[in-house]
């Protein structure tokens, strides 16, 4: 019986996040309240607050729920043999996991355009922060291999690159986020793009 009740726990913790992202995509975060949630899931306000104490709680648990397997798939690139081809790699598969996982882009697109990042929410700019400066810093790991392996070209600073490296897919992604019905086949155009990228980075054969 107490397996079946914390199956039945995390079923309807699952619901509530699916719902709150649902309705924080449709409204934004700022506009959707808790009861708003409780509502749209068909659950009393005593069952969100019994899995999540506020709302900034609810977001974050959210935000991980995508972010973890981020990272844990950069963390693996740390002991790739050859490391620029790993990391280009890694970024063609986060864009064509994008492309291909609607949930994935409707929890994005409520990071990148429909949170507002102030009074309860501020604290969340330091989470997102964070995930950003852990990619850089592991981008960074990686192209010090790469470096040290003579991979890359004369003149590229690791921590530079890794810099651009992350401006470029997250510009990449927030931009394709604003309508990607419209603009291109982002899993088409994953390979080249990041192509693009990664040939200013390597050293000529």
């Amino acid at each position: 019986m107490a397996r079946r009740t914390k199956a039945e726990a995390e079923q309807t913790r699952s619901l509530i996040l699916d719902t709150a992202e649902r309705l924080f995509f449709t409204k934004g975060v700022s506009r959707t309240t808790l009861a708003e949630i409780a509502t749209a899931a068909g659950l009393t306000r005593g069952a969100i607050y019994w899995h999540f104490a506020n709302k900034l709680e609810l977001f974050n648990a959210m935000h991980e729920r995508v972010a973890l397997p981020f990272t844990e798939a950069m963390e693996k690139l740390l002991h790739a043999e050859d490391p620029l081809a790993a990391l280009r790699e890694r970024c063609v598969l986060d864009l064509q996991d994008i492309a291909a996982c609607p949930q994935l882009q409707q929890v994005l697109a409520v990071l990148l355009h429909k949170c507002e990042y102030v009074d309860e929410l501020g604290e969340l700019c330091l989470r997102f922060d964070q995930q950003n400066k852990c990619f850089v810093e592991h981008s960074e790991t990686v192209l010090a291999r790469a470096h040290a392996l003579g991979q890359l070209r004369d003149g590229v600073e690791p921590r530079r690159a890794a810099i651009a490296l992350h401006n470029y897919m997250l510009g990449t992604i927030s931009d394709w986020l604003f309508a990607p019905d419209l603009r291109y086949r982002l899993a088409d155009e994953a390979g080249p793009l990041v192509d693009l990228f990664f040939a200013g980075l390597e050293r000529p054969a």
